[in-house]
């Protein structure tokens, strides 16, 4: 903890030492390739899970065993919300053409990946 508190030691306040080291920690989590992520928990062991998708695959490739990988395709879909302030918008001459913060229009779309059992783009 001494570096800590040598790198705290030079800031104008505690205010402005708490947001240098945050920007800093935000930097090195960048700088390596972290993202901030909510812990989630299992509903099931992870035994039981490996146990499933083991099983599914000896189902799917018992069935599928004759199948060019070139014709195997794995599809995941993702949702992408946006918000966008309309482009343009009626109002009165001479009257006022501003838009708040609940009159932005919400809207979302689904992106596909793909990718064949092979490695090759889809």
């Amino acid at each position: 903890m001494a570096w800590l508190e040598a790198y705290l030691v030079n800031k104008k306040s505690d205010d402005t030492g708490y947001f240098s080291l945050l920007r800093l920690c935000q930097r090195f989590s960048a700088r390596h390739r972290f993202s901030q992520q909510v812990p989630v928990e299992t509903k099931m062991p992870q035994a039981d899970m490996t146990q499933i998708r083991d099983e599914f695959a000896a189902s799917f490739w018992s069935k599928f065993r004759m199948t060019d990988t070139s014709d195997i395709i794995n599809v995941d879909e993702t949702s992408v919300y946006y918000d966008m302030p309309p482009g343009k918008t009626l109002a009165k001459i001479g009257g006022s053409s501003k838009v708040d913060k609940t009159q932005k229009h919400s809207d979302r779309m689904t992106a596909v990946l793909s990718i064949r059992a092979n490695g090759m783009y889809a």
